[in-house]
């Protein structure tokens, strides 16, 4: 598929960021297709989750969690 690098370029930054992302995701599909095993812990993890909310920590407990443990 021919592409003109220059159109490209001058694109306005929010098109320019779309398509970025679109290949990115494109390119993150193909190097690293999410498994089967994987897409069941994430239901197994969302079904916990569902049962019991307040359970866990909120993103910035684990944010101080992760830098008290690791120091980023």
């Amino acid at each position: 598929m021919p592409y003109n690098k220059e159109e490209l370029f001058n694109l306005p930054v929010e098109e320019k960021l779309e398509l970025v992302e679109a290949l990115w995701d494109k390119i993150d599909d193909e190097l690293m297709p999410v498994t089967e095993e994987e897409i069941k812990f994430a239901e197994e993890r969302l079904e916990l989750h569902k049962k019991n909310p307040s359970e866990g920590l909120s993103w910035s407990e684990f944010k101080t969690k992760i830098k008290e443990k690791y120091g980023f």
